[in-house]
């Protein structure tokens, strides 16, 4: 506890920037949160999706790893969760490595692979091992978990595509819900697993993660988001911006609440505060609204005492960051891989044609997703276009367990009935649907109409 109350009596006498302090004083606090951050620094890092269209999850994990590693959090204190299939994987034009951020002909990209060591990969990143992960239950994740004491900081970082209420993980598993994070937060406190516990999540809808009372304001646990509950995050470095080295990946390499946020904690700035990063992040990601959640008494904290210090504080990246240019509605992100890949082929004529069969096939998937969910709009007197706008506005906050009753099923349905599962970003942005119609009546049978809507 001795480390929580030094830093919070440093962070009284914290006004406006870095460039307020002198040198004696910036020195002080490099050395005041390094000698402890071996101690008390953990991290969960999350990629929740996989498959090379959702390179960018998987890039801005490892940065994220990078960025602990380098800055102090020893490896035995950070977690990392990804599936793990984009290094190696047969479309990547530099087998083994992973970029974050795009460079010019002639000039090496940075790995930010190498080095990055995953606790949980493949069919272990699910739903439930998370949830032990922030619960501390070994037994349950059959791995490392979180070993923190009431004395740590513990710093969480998710990146995903979302829904409302949930954010997704890879391969069609189970989603994690707001209902579940707020369950983990929960028991993590009862068992006195923080001090002061900080968590960015990167998915669309985001903010419907911690809306209403999910997340009380005084729990210690301080949160940020890439968009509200009811858009879109925005992936960056996309299509023909996601050169690397002269070489196209044709994908996105990363998100731009992510690379935000990451790219301002390269910066060596270490009296930065949570609320400053806040700021900037909020300023820099204009495609959506960046939202803060929970217990801001901590607000004015060193972004370093969750995300670690070290000797190098210019982390893993170059200190100049590219304009961050090729952004991409995450909704979109697959036909936006698919464009690219198009693009790429051209001259080949059988690339060309597979291509071309692969971008087709998604707008068809596209349509038929539509279709199913006018078919259960249908169902309840209801058109699409209105529960898509009904739903937008759904404050899953709100919802009793009655209604998380109702959702959790038709969730459910759609992840095991539907030709697509859960496992795509565009099925994800129907689910408002189900969501507004159990928020109107959490007893209708919205599973049923899903599971009928599907098997057509």
């Amino acid at each position: 506890m001795l480390f929580a109350v030094k830093l919070s009596l440093v962070a009284v006498f914290v006004v406006g920037d870095a460039a307020a302090f002198g040198t004696r004083e910036l020195d002080s606090v490099r050395a005041g949160v390094r000698a402890n951050a071996t101690e008390h620094h953990w991290a969960v890092i999350v990629a929740g999706s996989n498959s090379f269209a959702n390179y960018r999850h998987q890039a801005d994990a490892c940065h994220a790893y990078q960025i602990m590693k380098k800055n102090g959090v020893p490896e035995s204190n950070i977690i990392l969760m990804m599936y793990d299939d984009i290094a190696g994987n047969a479309m990547n034009p530099f087998p083994g490595q992973v970029f974050n951020r795009p460079t010019a002909a002639g000039v090496p990209g940075v790995d930010v692979y190498a080095g990055c060591v995953a606790e949980y990969t493949g069919k272990d990143v699910n739903r439930d091992v998370f949830l032990a992960v922030l619960t501390g239950d070994a037994d349950a994740a059959g791995g490392r978990v979180l070993g923190s004491t009431a004395g740590d900081n513990v710093f969480v970082y998710y990146a995903d595509h979302g829904a409302k209420g949930l954010v997704a993980m890879p391969a069609n598993e189970k989603p994690v819900t707001a209902k579940d994070l707020q369950g983990a937060l929960e028991t993590m406190r009862s068992r006195d697993m923080y001090d002061r516990l900080v968590v960015y999540v990167e998915a669309c809808e985001s903010g419907s993660m911690f809306t209403g009372d999910l997340l009380a304001n005084d729990t210690k646990v301080y949160a940020t988001t890439a968009a509200s509950g009811m858009e879109s995050s925005w992936g960056c470095y996309c299509g023909t911006e996601s050169k690397v080295d002269g070489k196209s990946l044709s994908t996105c390499l990363g998100d731009l609440y992510s690379v935000s946020w990451m790219e301002n904690s390269d910066l060596d700035a270490p009296a930065e505060t949570l609320a400053k990063q806040y700021r900037v992040v909020k300023r820099e990601t204009n495609k959506s609204h960046v939202q803060l959640f929970g217990d801001q008494s901590f607000a004015r904290d060193y972004v370093v005492a969750f995300q670690g210090d070290g000797d190098d504080k210019r982390g893993v990246a170059a200190p100049a960051a590219p304009a961050r240019t090729g952004l991409v509605s995450s909704r979109d992100a697959t036909l936006s891989f698919l464009e690219a890949r198009l693009l790429a082929a051209r001259g080949d004529v059988t690339a060309l044609g597979d291509a071309r069969n692969a971008y087709d096939a998604e707008l068809a998937a596209r349509a038929a997703t539509a279709g199913r969910f006018a078919r259960v709009s249908a169902a309840h007197g209801e058109t699409l276009h209105g529960l898509l706008e009904r739903g937008a506005k759904t404050d899953v906050g709100a919802f009793s367990d009655a209604h998380w009753a109702c959702y959790g099923d038709a969730i459910e349905a759609v992840r095991t009935a539907c030709p697509r599962g859960i496992d795509d970003e565009h099925v994800l942005g129907h689910l408002k649907v189900l969501a507004a119609l159990c928020y109107a009546d959490a007893g209708a049978d919205v599973a049923g109409a899903v599971a009928a809507a599907c098997a057509d």
